[in-house]
């Protein structure tokens, strides 16, 4: 079964994209290149009938021809165009045209017909836009009415006698065009599937950049309401012990006023705690931070757990980079699948000097399956063998990190780790990062080690 993705807020669903996904396609576009096949018969026969002179047997072929075009011009009078198919609605208009072609074919020739070789076409469509089911059936009936074509009675077009082939020939050209056919259809499947499964995953990719921008504009917006507030509620407040001091009602409300003093003393607190936060790494608090704080600020909502986070540091230079919605996301998918395989440990260690900065995460949890160790990072890839008692597995939510790391330069590498589970190495060469890189300062070559508290 292949892995879903569900974002922290489970607003993105994203089914098994394997499953038959209904088609979509529109009935104007096969209306449109029905009308393209039909011309194109019309033609050749009539390119092969008054400039070649051959027989093409009108009297059968053109009301064959004429039954497809009559069943075309009621789908584009009575059906609107953009209507969008079912599979099977699909499927039944595919088989249609395999079979029309097949009795075009069988009237002129069969095998011997140079244009038998259309018969591939319509399994080869099926395969990219339908699902498993119906192409497997198209497949099978273009595998029969093939076969069909073989016992045609009806002679090639030709002027005079028409050439006559060796049955072994015949027979080694149904074989080619049966094996075509089939591997044709399977070639353009797994194309096609791999394009829709990516297609959906880049857009899960999108959905979850886009949530990450809302929450890194909240806390924009939570720093200037901040500052906006203080004002009015330091208004406030002095009034209120103005009015606390001069007061002499009656006792009731003396308590009303002295708990509006005290509820507008706490607020004025609250907002000068975030204001201090703010102050804390200058101006530029909410959108720049050391390398390890953005990886901290990643791990935070996983690190209860259970397996306990540290973070060990290998630096040459301390970098403070821009924190971006993509690092912070990216790191959080990874951090998270450790976390969630870890048996008791997960370590975070940070390299940098003036080549590279690299990131390593391991864990000491089951680790990668290494049959499919190399496809790690494709979308819907479920890579970690079963831990018993836990289910899911790194498939979307990988690809998404991945994708957003590799937009950043970095490259990402997956193998065991030191501890016996997974390894994720994340190397940034240093041209890729100098963009990104907004202060450096030098610090002593030691490491540290600082499990989180």
């Amino acid at each position: 079964m292949l892995m879903t993705y569900r974002p922290h807020n489970n607003d993105l669903i994203l089914t098994d994209p394997a499953l038959p996904h209904g088609g979509g396609v529109r009935l104007g576009t096969i209306v449109l290149i029905r009308w393209m096949a039909l011309g194109g018969q019309l033609l050749a026969l009539g390119a092969v009938h008054f400039i070649l002179g051959f027989d093409v047997q009108a009297f059968l072929t053109v009301p064959t021809i004429l039954v497809s075009a009559v069943l075309n011009l009621w789908f584009s009078l009575r059906v609107d165009a953009n209507t969008r198919l079912t599979d099977a609605q699909s499927a039944a208009h595919l088989t249609f045209d395999l079979v029309h072609l097949t009795a075009l074919l069988f009237l002129t020739g069969g095998l011997s017909n140079p244009f038998s070789m259309l018969m591939l076409a319509p399994s080869s469509v099926s395969a990219t836009i339908l699902g498993r089911r119906s192409t497997k059936f198209l497949i099978f009936v273009s595998l029969g009415l093939v076969s069909c074509l073989a016992f045609t009675p009806f002679p090639l077009p030709w002027k005079g006698p028409p050439p006559t082939f060796d049955p072994l020939f015949l027979l080694g050209f149904w074989i080619s065009l049966c094996f075509t056919l089939i591997f044709l259809a399977l070639y353009m499947a797994r194309i096609g599937r791999e394009g829709r499964e990516r297609a959906r995953a880049l857009s899960a990719t999108q959905a979850a950049l886009a949530q990450e921008h809302k929450l890194a504009e909240l806390g924009t917006l939570a720093a200037a309401a901040a500052h906006e507030l203080g004002t009015p509620l330091g208004t406030i407040l002095l009034v209120s012990k103005e009015l606390l001091k001069s007061w002499d009602g009656n006792q009731e409300a003396r308590t009303d006023l002295e708990l509006i003093v005290d509820q507008t003393s706490r607020c004025r607190n609250i907002l000068a705690e975030l204001s201090a936060q703010k102050r804390a790494g200058g101006t530029d608090h909410f959108t720049h931070l050391d390398v390890e704080a953005i990886i901290r600020e990643a791990a935070g909502p996983h690190e209860d757990r259970g397996p306990v986070i540290s973070y060990k540091r290998h630096e040459l230079q301390s970098l403070i980079i821009e924190r971006t919605p993509e690092l912070i996301h990216a790191f959080r998918n990874i951090i998270e699948n450790a976390t969630g395989y870890a048996r008791t440990q997960v370590h975070v260690t940070t390299t940098a000097d003036n080549d590279v900065l690299i990131i390593t995460i391991e864990d000491d949890g089951p680790g990668f399956d290494p049959q499919i160790v190399k496809r790690l990072g494709e979308p819907y890839v479920t890579t970690r063998q079963p831990t018993p008692g836990q289910d899911g597995g790194l498939g979307l939510g990988l690809f998404i990190a991945k994708t957003l790391l590799q937009r950043t330069g970095a490259n990402v590498t997956f193998g065991p780790a030191d501890i016996g589970g997974a390894c994720i190495t994340i190397e940034w060469p240093r041209n890729a990062l100098s963009e990104k890189i907004v202060h450096e300062k030098s610090v002593a070559q030691t490491a540290h080690e600082e499990p989180d508290p």
